[in-house]
């Protein structure tokens, strides 16, 4: 059920759920949606004095959201003048259908894109977007997998692509495979590197104990500062 409540003169949305809970929990999704749920028996009034008791985490918490989506900048109404990243710059979005090419043509820091309504431009931007990915994840993984071979990690025998809401690849040692979130496309590529390596030593170690990390480091030394800027997007 959606309701509105005022915090600090500012109007907020929540979706409150009551279920077979003990107590009133908030959580802040990366939507930036905000979700309540609480035992069936309490108030509405409950509910609202444990959210202005909670005031300063929402805004905190909606604002880091706000900042990753702004750090992401993927796009979202694929109209002329919006702007977007490609690993991690800032471009620009010229939509039209008279362009005398087809597809996408990426000139740094713009990308034309033939197209006669924004549902065509965004059929045409995520299919070079993905292809624009897949290929530079394939060629650090042909940059970084000799440093692994060494180590005694045997080649890939798969490599994928989706989109994944809350996680940047996935490595599955007992069948050789390796999956990247597309959505790595508007991160800088340093960042990209970083996944690269870290799901490449997952063939090493698969959990993420200090042998894990003593590897990621051994390929990657400043690892720690690329994977924290990484929570950002």
């Amino acid at each position: 059920m959606l309701r509105q409540i005022i915090l600090d003169g500012q109007i907020y949305v929540y979706d409150l759920t009551r279920k077979r809970v003990r107590n009133i929990n908030l959580r802040i999704n990366p939507d930036g949606s905000i979700k309540v749920s609480c035992p069936s028996r309490t108030t509405i009034g409950e509910v609202e004095n444990f959210l202005r008791s909670e005031t300063a985490f929402i805004r905190r918490s909606l604002a880091k959201v706000n900042s990753r989506i702004d750090n992401a900048a993927r796009p979202s109404t694929y109209e002329n003048g919006e702007q977007v990243k490609v690993f991690g710059e800032v471009c620009t979005l010229h939509v039209n259908d008279g362009f005398p090419f087809r597809g996408v043509r990426y000139i740094y820091p713009d990308i034309y894109v033939k197209a006669a309504t924004p549902e065509q431009a965004e059929r045409a931007y995520q299919n070079w977007r993905k292809k624009k990915l897949s290929a530079k994840i394939l060629e650090m993984i042909e940059y970084y997998y000799p440093m692994f071979e060494k180590k005694g990690v045997k080649p890939p025998t798969k490599i994928t692509f989706r989109t994944m809401s809350s996680r940047w690849g996935v490595c599955t040692p007992s069948t050789g495979k390796l999956t990247f979130n597309y959505n790595l496309f508007e991160a800088p590529e340093e960042l990209i590197a970083y996944v690269v390596v870290h799901e490449l030593a997952h063939f090493l170690e698969a959990n993420h104990s200090e042998r894990f990390w003593a590897h990621v480091k051994d390929i990657m030394p400043d690892y720690k500062i690329r994977r924290k800027t990484l929570r950002e997007y």
